[in-house]
């Protein structure tokens, strides 16, 4: 494992890598690893700054079977790279990672909300989909707070896959979202463009509460295409 005094000229972490005393034993791992997103999220990992596990461990308080877990699911979502006998790392996402991750999400999404259209024609769905609105608000009132917003952001998306009955796809969206964590500072710390995902999340729901397929297609499709632009044009 990388030596503490590599570790020594960061500043020490805040609330987002806070130890997890209240977390439950069964799923700690789970509170591991979105601590560790958050701790990205709000920049408190360097690129190319090698992080001990022993460092997040007593950091967190946990123990390290959790904290290699919440690891393992890192690295297969892309996030990280682990370097065997020396810790991990923050992993650098390329350009053309970043179109191939936003031109799977438009596929997956957007199949998503034509299934759910499908689903909900006969007006059985309204009150489940009545939830998106919801989970909106709740983004809207942590307007403020990125990680709260970005959070409520996963939820949003997730929810549409499982209303619509596609477990599958709903881990294929799960797996890719963990990438956002990585791009959300960059594509969503500007408040403007956080006020505009609102908007069009509010578009897709309309849409959808009146079993309007196309237009929830194109809705969710210029959701996309807009984050994508902002992704893809940043440093």
């Amino acid at each position: 494992m990388v030596p503490r005094r590599i570790l020594a000229a960061h500043n020490p972490p805040d609330a987002a890598l806070a130890p997890l005393a209240g977390a439950r034993r069964e799923s700690l791992a789970q509170h591991v690893y979105k601590s560790i997103r958050l701790g990205m999220l709000m920049g408190q990992f360097d690129q190319g700054q090698l992080y001990s596990e022993n460092w997040l461990a007593d950091t967190l308080e946990a123990s390290r079977t959790p904290i290699r877990e919440a690891l393992r699911q890192l690295q297969f979502e892309g996030l990280i790279d682990i370097i065997p006998q020396r810790g991990f790392r923050m992993r650098e996402i390329s350009k053309a990672e970043i179109r191939e991750f936003y031109t799977l999400r438009e596929m997956l999404e957007c199949y998503v909300v034509g299934t759910l259209c499908d689903e909900a024609s006969d007006g059985s769905l309204d009150t489940a989909l009545r939830e998106l609105n919801r989970i909106v608000e709740r983004q809207r009132d942590n307007v403020g707070d990125l990680g709260e917003f970005v959070a409520w952001d996963e939820e949003f998306h997730l929810t549409m896959a499982r209303l619509a009955s596609l477990p599958r796809t709903a881990r294929m969206i799960a797996s890719l979202r963990g990438v956002l964590w990585l791009l959300a500072a960059r594509i969503m710390g500007n408040r403007a463009r956080r006020e505009a995902v609102l908007e069009e999340h509010d578009a897709i729901v309309s849409a959808l509460l009146n079993h309007e397929r196309e237009q929830a297609v194109q809705a969710m499709t210029r959701h996309i295409q807009e984050t994508a632009i902002l992704a893809s044009a940043a440093p």
